[in-house]
């Protein structure tokens, strides 16, 4: 995990809140779902543990746009008088933003384990314990996708 971000700057400040924000929005669709569509009625579960899971995917999403900066800086020292190319279609335009690829992969790592978790521990399980599994499960291996693509990818400096 990095040591040194720098979300305090006012470079990345701003970018910091975008991570939150879409995080929290995020989870706001899982309380959504447990509230309505798996009918969990314990309020303490639907609300105070997506809290929890927020900071979680928050913090991996930061490893990941951190570790994605890194190779950014890394390259724009390597080639500081070359052209530039622009992006042409918009997808490549969407996805070079900064905040779209870190959000992309905690997302959709997220929904798929949440899910396959969710309906394996509910033939087992009640609603309930199986929504708190699967809801844990997901954010534990979100920070380790993180960590990975922070190690392999990214090669953050420490200093």
């Amino acid at each position: 995990m990095p040591i040194r971000i720098r979300w305090k700057s006012k470079e990345y400040f701003g970018i910091g809140l975008l991570l939150l924000g879409m995080c929290g929005m995020f989870q706001l669709f899982f309380i959504f779902i447990g509230q309505y569509v798996l009918a969990i009625g314990n309020y303490f579960v639907v609300i105070l543990v997506p809290i929890g899971i927020t900071i979680a995917l928050f913090f991996a999403a930061m490893i990941i746009f951190e570790s994605y900066a890194q190779v950014e800086r890394r390259e724009k020292l390597r080639s500081q008088f070359r052209k530039s190319e622009v992006a042409s279609t918009k997808l490549e335009r969407f996805l070079n933003f900064p905040i779209t690829k870190p959000l992309l992969i905690i997302f959709l790592v997220f929904i798929a384990l949440f899910f396959s978790t969710h309906f394996i521990c509910v033939t087992f399980l009640d609603h309930t314990l199986s929504f708190l599994i699967a809801e844990n499960l997901s954010a534990i291996v979100c920070l380790l996708i993180a960590n990975l693509i922070e190690k392999n990818y990214g090669r953050v400096q420490r200093y």
